[in-house]
Parts: C-alpha cells; structure tokens; sequence
C-alpha cells in the first residue's frame, strides 16, 4: 500500500488522518513538524505528503522548499492543509499539489489522497 505521511501539528488532525487512511487501506506516518517529516521522507520516500503550513519548528513552506531540493524526494506529491486562504499559502510557496482549506471535510480528503495517487501510478 502506498505511504502517506501526514503532518500537522494539531494531533486530533493528524490522527483522524491516520485513523481514516490507514481504513481506507494506506500505510500511514505521522510528524508533528516539517523537520521530523523531512526526516522520516528521507529515511522512506513517502508517495504523498499532507501537511499543515503552519507549525513549529519547521513550517509547510520549509519542508515543501526541502523536499523540492531533495532528489528522491522532489516528485512527492504535496497538500498544503490550512485555515488560511489559499491566495496568502501561494505567496509563500509554490509547488504543492493542491491546497486543502481547514476544516476540511474527510471524505473530500479521501477523494484528494486518492485521486493524487492515481495520477502518480499509485492506488
């Protein structure tokens, strides 16, 4: 099953996500910053990231800036997940995915995760 990594720093987030992906049959990680992502991307390429865009330590920005210079890790796909507007994400990074306003609603976000790996080859 493909791995989704899941990063937020709010852990009621971060494990409904887990919860709900790994039914829908992924193999799921959870970080509470970009740095520990970062650090579990590299030790096993993960086939999508979703992330928060503001957290300690190291942002969405940050890891999406990290992953995009990383070799084996700047084809990932990436969701930037946040309660601020899309136009203020953009201003700061590019590159992801797609953005995903909070609150979102689950199965949007099974919908998201499901169609990103499609068209990159995964489930």
């Amino acid at each position: 099953m493909p791995l989704v990594l899941v990063v937020d720093d709010e852990f009621g987030i971060a494990k409904l996500l887990e919860d709900v992906l790994e039914d829908e049959g992924y193999t799921v990680v959870v970080a509470s910053n970009g740095k520990q992502a970062l650090d579990h991307a590299i030790a096993e390429t993960p086939a999508l990231v979703l992330t928060d865009f503001m957290m300690p330590v190291m942002d969405g920005a940050a890891l999406l800036n990290a992953m995009a210079a990383n070799p084996t890790l700047a084809n990932v796909p990436i969701v930037i997940m946040s309660s601020m507007p899309e136009e203020t994400i953009a201003e700061r990074c590019s590159g992801y995915a797609k953005f995903v306003r909070k609150p979102f609603k689950i199965f949007d976000m099974i919908d998201i995760v499901s169609l990103l790996l499609k068209s990159k080859g995964g489930r």
